[in-house]
């Protein structure tokens, strides 16, 4: 019955597949919105043009700042857009398809006047949408999401493509480790405000996942910083992933269907009523637990089941404003079982175990947005969320398995109820200032427990974290934006934040400096101080003392900061390339060590795959320091083609309590990415495209094994005098996309399939002992993975 139905769906969606291909519809509807980027006021009359078009399709926004073109061919379009005293803004590459009408939100720059002349100039490719960032930022194009090779949908495996960026050098998790830092470090914002961890099967403690609950069917273009980002980012050290939702189509109900990778998932979309308000809802299950459900058997334990869902609900009005209402949320769920396997199979596990992992995320707020007067507007966003884990390691006995003793049990909550507020206000066309707050409450929970044999409590277990608390932090910003001439423009300001857990904070002054030295040639510089306090359990970490009694001896830890400095040089040659040579220096202190003379230290976080280290009596007496040099060089999508290159080497080093400077667990020296692909259009409605990317990165950095000591014990120890000093050999991999799109009357249907590793290349992901040989075996990455996709656009 199970097969029955499932035969009738799929003959149900040929149906309509046919159906929709039969009749080729040319032309689609681009509309948007054009206001000041300071003021955010609408341009009443700016001048929109379809580049190329013949004969010529153009019109003027009206006096909301709204535009429409009608009957813009499908395929691959560039839009120009003109206002008098503004920057031109180019919009190129735009992707117009028969299933789905384009809306755009643009944002113009106003532009300075010299010697009473305007110097005409358009906005760069390469710049971020928030005009405050001076260096190390690029844009995040949903476009490049949907078609680079290996990305699979997801923004932080996309993220992996740019210089100074690694992926951990682990298949299986989406981390972003820029720079040797830890990708604890990074900030993640969406809709303006600081969520958690956005991916399923998350750890506490841990800043990715296997799979990203951020859908990029919902997302527009956002921004991701890799250094020295303004004021108005705080509470990270490492990078900063600036996501912003679309607005669902508010004149016509739009829908999408896709089967791939992430899931299984129905995006939906249309107004709410007259007036502009509109809905965009999308909902995702995961393929391998539908197909698991109907029956097919995948011969393994551990099938990953998990679902999330993404909403906005955007509501102008007249008077008061325009408000919206957002969330995302996943809950997923994993059962790895050794005792499933046979005597034969199980006997090859170094420590048989039964393995049982949950954990969930959301995040979901209120925003508001009003403009004050004409130069100036508020936007806040009171924003709840939280995030859940929970796991149960059960040992196994020998021989038939059958037996199970409870070796570790964790279980931790963390929900945050948070307001961000700021106001933005433009003087002229060379002063325009930012400033904000941000308050934060949270409300932990955790318990994680560990059997030791040597307790002598009846439990027999050892209790690492026990503990419900509530938590507070405040942050406050001002920016101040000076455009000195056409040329010159600096970024200044300062961020203060406070953790009120321990009456801990940190003052963080922040400059940025562009200059353009020519119309091709840009000279950048930035400097900044960037703090971010311990994971909340790590400050309630408990020491056991002689007499019985507990005590929280992590209380007293700082904000660990880094100083940021960067110098880049950005050179447009001709039209479509464009090079970015970047280099950088990070120090950073207050990095929580032991007291005791050891080879530990918190810069190290979220390295392994568990969760957060059992370690007390920690000080902030700890140092760091990354230092590198990044080049990229790209191809802007023009013609049907496109490419990317990217080299990043650095050093990433810390100084312990032992006083002796290591590499961090990160750094792994090298990234080199190149990237790239051909489009080509069939029939003129249809796109057939090929990509195809190649990495080759250094190897992930371990402590190695002591090899004569783990014999004698017969389990594993480890040389910590060496720390880090071992690297794995180098990583590689190349990745090959394939793809096919097309255009119907009323539907676009888009297939695609992404071969993983192609090559199917032996990454090493971790060194083990196996006790049963006496000898040091290596644990491989995922080989030759083959992912389809199926999209349907109506």
């Amino acid at each position: 019955m199970k097969f029955d139905a499932l035969r009738n769906w799929a003959m149900s969606l040929v149906s309509l597949v046919l159906v929709g291909s039969a009749h080729a519809q040319q032309t689609q509807t681009v509309r948007g919105s054009i206001i000041d980027a300071q003021s955010h006021t609408p341009l009443i009359g700016a001048t929109i043009v379809l580049v190329n078009s013949d004969p010529l399709i153009g019109t003027t926004s009206d006096l909301e700042g709204n535009f429409r073109l009608e009957n813009v061919p499908i395929g691959r379009q560039s839009l120009r857009i003109n206002y008098l005293g503004y920057k031109e803004v180019m919009v190129n590459n735009l992707i117009v398809n028969s299933g789905k009408e384009v809306i755009l939100n643009l944002e113009m720059e106003e532009e300075l006047l010299s010697t009473g002349e305007a110097i005409v100039k358009s906005k760069e490719k390469s710049e971020t949408n928030n005009e405050l960032v001076s260096v190390s930022g690029r844009t995040f194009s949903i476009d490049e999401t949907n078609r680079f090779a290996g990305s699979l949908g997801d923004p932080s495996r996309m993220a992996s493509n740019y210089a100074g960026v690694a992926g951990g050098g682990n298949d299986q998790r989406n981390d972003i480790v820029i720079r040797g830092n830890s990708p604890l470090g990074m900030l993640w914002r969406l809709e303006g405000a600081d969520i958690p961890n956005p991916n399923h099967f998350s750890n506490q403690g841990a800043n990715g996942g296997p799979v990203s609950i951020l859908n990029n069917n919902t997302l527009a273009n956002s921004d991701f910083l890799t250094g020295a980002w303004p004021a108005e980012y705080g509470a990270a050290i490492s990078g900063v992933f600036d996501l912003k939702m679309r607005n669902g189509n508010n004149e016509k109900r739009e829908h999408t269907f896709q089967m791939g990778f992430n899931g299984i998932e129905l995006t939906t979309e249309g107004p709410i009523k007259k007036g502009g308000a509109s809905y965009l809802f999308s909902y995702r299950y995961s393929t391998l637990s539908i197909f698991d459900k109907l029956g097919f058997n995948f011969g393994a334990s551990g099938i990953p089941a998990y679902q999330d869902f993404s909403l906005k609900v955007n509501l102008p009005t007249k008077k008061l404003g325009t408000f919206g209402i957002w969330g995302i949320g996943g809950i997923s769920a994993t059962d790895i079982f050794d005792s499933a396997l046979d005597s034969i199979e199980r006997s090859k596990s170094v420590r048989p175990q039964d393995i049982e992992f949950s954990s969930g995320m959301f995040a979901s707020g209120i925003t508001h947005l009003i403009p004050i007067r004409k130069n100036g507007y508020i936007k806040t966003v009171l924003s709840f969320s939280g995030e859940s884990n929970r796991s149960a390691v059960d040992t196994l006995s020998e021989g038939t398995g059958d037996a199970k003793s409870l070796f570790f049990s964790s279980s931790s909550k963390v929900f945050r109820t948070s307001i961000h507020s700021f106001y933005n206000h433009k003087f002229n066309a060379r002063h325009s200032v930012k400033l904000g707050v941000i308050a934060t409450r949270y409300q932990t929970t955790m318990r994680d427990s560990t059997r030791d044999w040597r307790e002598t409590r009846p439990s027999g277990f050892r209790i690492n974290y026990n503990f419900q608390e509530a938590a507070f932090s405040t942050q406050g910003y001002i920016n101040w934006n000076y455009r000195i001439s056409t040329r010159l423009t600096l970024n200044s300001g300062v961020h203060v934040q406070a953790l009120l857990v321990n009456n801990t904070g940190s003052i963080e002054p922040r400059v940025g400096l562009k200059f353009a030295a020519s119309s091709k040639t840009r000279i950048s510089f930035a400097y900044g101080l960037h703090g971010q306090g311990q994971p909340l359990p790590v400050y309630f970490q408990n020491t056991k003392l002689a007499n019985g009694a507990n005590v929280l001896t992590n209380m007293d830890l700082k904000f660990t900061k880094n100083h940021h400095f960067v110098l880049g040089v950005d050179q447009n040659i001709g039209k479509n390339y464009h090079l970015k040579l970047e280099t950088y220096y990070q120090y950073l202190t207050n990095v929580p060590v032991t007291q005791s003379p050891s080879f530990y230290s918190v810069i190290n976080f979220g390295s392994d795959f568990g969760g957060l280290p059992n370690i007390d009596s920690l000080v902030s007496t700890g140092e760091g320091r990354n230092y590198g040099v990044e080049l990229t060089f790209e191809r802007f999508f023009a013609k049907g083609f496109y490419f990317l290159a990217t080299a990043s080497l650095f050093e990433s080093e810390y100084l312990a309590s032992d006083h002796v400077w290591r590499n961090t667990a990160y750094s792994s020296n090298f990234v080199y990415n190149i990237l790239g692909g051909k489009e080509w259009q069939i029939k003129g409605k249809n796109t057939l495209s090929v990509n195809i990317k190649g990495t080759y990165a250094g190897g992930r950095r371990a402590i190695p094994l002591d090899i004569p000591q783990s014999q004698t014990e017969k389990r594993a120890v480890y040389d910590f005098n060496n720390a880090y000093e071992e690297r794995l050999p180098s990583y590689g991999r190349i990745d090959v996309r394939i793809g096919y799109k097309v255009n119907g009357k009323r539907i676009t249907q888009e297939w695609a399939l992404d071969l993983r590793n192609v090559l199917n290349t032996q990454n090493i992901l971790t060194r083990q002992f196996d006790p049963a040989t006496g000898t040091q075996r290596d644990v491989y990455q995922i080989g030759f993975f083959p992912v389809p996709l199926y999209r349907l656009q109506f």
